[in-house]
């Protein structure tokens, strides 16, 4: 089973977003904020994590930095989650070291088609 952490500012957004997964059949944990997240990383060890560019604190670009660091020769997937999509907001982050790009919203043809992408 696929674990799978979700990293979004907007409670409603993140619930929602794990309990699509979860129908997916991912085992989902979610976060607030970037310290939570990085808590959740630690402990449970997720290896995919859809992270959203624009929370307050800590980016999901400074986000996945740190996520970088600490899973370093691990297989992880990181998958930036944005409203604000631009041609060169999508080309920063997977320049940045996002794995994939996906603008929000997004229903459940966009996820199984994301999670389609990614290894087991």
């Amino acid at each position: 089973m696929r674990r799978v952490l979700v990293v979004d500012d907007s409670v409603d957004l993140a619930d929602s977003l794990a309990a699509s997964l979860e129908m997916l059949g991912c085992e989902v944990r979610w976060a607030t904020d970037g310290p939570g997240a990085l808590r959740l990383l630690d402990e449970w060890h997720p290896r995919i994590a859809f992270i959203d560019l624009t929370m307050p604190a800590m980016s999901g670009m400074q986000l996945l930095d740190r996520m970088r660091h600490r899973v370093a020769g691990q297989t992880f997937t990181a998958i930036a989650m944005t409203g604000l999509s631009s041609t060169r907001e999508r080309e920063r982050a997977l320049e940045d070291g996002f794995d994939v790009f996906v603008q929000k919203p997004f229903d459940m043809n966009d996820l199984r088609e994301v999670l389609s992408l990614l290894p087991d």
